[in-house]
């Protein structure tokens, strides 16, 4: 299993994050949003609608994970909606 963290921002969305290529993250100017800094594709940082603490707990809850599968995600096609 490939751990992910999905993170709202700040415009409206989501962000899928795979939790170990995570390198840290920083508090921002509003108390309510922090900057993720992810490896590869983000490395200047993503704006993500939780405080560093809310981050804080996510990304470690999702580092120690067992591994039993918490949410089961089933893709649908659009003409379903």
């Amino acid at each position: 299993m490939i751990p992910i963290i999905s993170c709202p921002l700040p415009g409206g969305g989501q962000a899928l994050i795979k939790t170990q290529d995570i390198g840290g993250a920083t508090s921002g100017k509003n108390p309510k949003e922090c900057d993720v800094y992810i490896l590869g594709w983000a490395a200047n940082g993503i704006t993500v609608d939780l405080s560093l603490d809310d981050f804080a707990e996510i990304w470690v809850s999702a580092l120690i994970d067992d591994g039993a599968p918490e949410y089961e995600i089933v893709f649908t096609p659009d003409e379903v909606h």
